[in-house]
C-alpha cells in the first residue's frame, strides 16, 4: 500500500513537471511570436509612412505659376501650413496625387500622434484623420518627428527622422523604431514652417 502511494505521488510530481514545461514551453514560443508579429507590423506601418512622406509637397513639374508673387510656391500645393508643416508629434503635407494642379479634398495629407494612436489625414475640409494603428498585442507609446535641414544651404533637400517607440502587452521594456526620409519636394520656404527644424550639424 505505501509503495503503491509512493508511486502515485512520484507520477504526480512527474506530470506536474511536465505540465510546467509544456506550459513554459507553450508560453514562450507564444513570446517569440508575438515579438515576431510586432516587428512586421511595426515596419509594414514604417514602409506606409516612408512611401507616403516620399511625395511630400508634390506638384507637378509642368506647372505654370498661378500667379503667386513667391518663386517658392508656383502652385497651390505650397505656402499654406496645410501643404507643409512639421511639430514633435504630426506633420502635414499636400500632394498633387493626380498631377492636375488643382488641390482636391483628397490631397491633404499628414500623420499624427493621438490618442495612443498613429492617425492619418486623408481630408482637407473638413478635416478627417483615420487610425493606421490598431494592434492587440502592443499599445504606441510615442510617435515623434524631427525635420533636419540646413538654413543655409540651396538645397531643396530635408531630412525627416521618425521614431515609434511602443510595449508589448506582455512586456515591461519599451523598444523603438526609427526610420530616416529625405523629402526631395520640401521646399526652400516651407522648410521653415517647421518650428522643430534642426540644422543638419546639431
Amino acid at each position: 500500500m505505501v509503495n503503491l502511494l509512493v508511486g502515485i505521488a512520484i507520477g504526480l510530481s512527474v506530470l506536474s513537471a511536465a505540465t510546467f514545461w509544456v506550459n513554459f514551453q507553450w508560453q514562450h514560443s507564444k513570446e517569440i511570436l508575438q515579438k515576431s508579429r510586432a516587428q512586421q507590423e511595426s515596419s509594414a506601418l514604417m514602409d506606409t509612412l516612408v512611401h507616403d512622406l516620399r511625395r511630400a509637397h508634390f506638384h507637378s513639374s509642368s506647372l505654370v505659376n498661378n500667379g503667386s508673387q513667391d518663386a517658392h510656391c508656383p502652385s497651390q500645393f505650397c505656402g499654406a501650413l496645410e501643404d507643409f508643416q512639421v511639430s514633435e508629434q504630426q506633420i502635414l503635407f499636400s500632394v498633387d496625387r493626380n498631377e492636375n494642379g488643382i488641390k482636391e479634398n483628397n490631397e491633404c495629407s499628414g500623420f499624427r500622434f493621438y490618442a495612443n494612436q498613429v492617425q492619418m489625414k486623408t481630408a482637407c475640409k473638413p478635416v478627417v484623420w483615420t487610425a493606421l494603428t490598431k494592434f492587440q498585442n502592443w499599445h504606441i507609446l510615442a510617435f515623434e518627428i524631427q525635420l533636419q535641414c540646413d538654413p543655409a544651404s540651396l538645397s531643396q533637400v530635408v531630412n525627416l527622422t521618425m521614431a515609434i517607440r511602443k510595449q508589448l502587452s506582455s512586456d515591461t521594456t519599451a523598444m523603438t523604431w526609427q526610420r530616416q526620409v529625405r523629402l526631395r519636394n520640401a521646399s526652400t520656404r516651407a522648410r521653415h514652417l517647421g518650428s522643430s527644424c534642426l540644422s543638419a550639424d546639431s
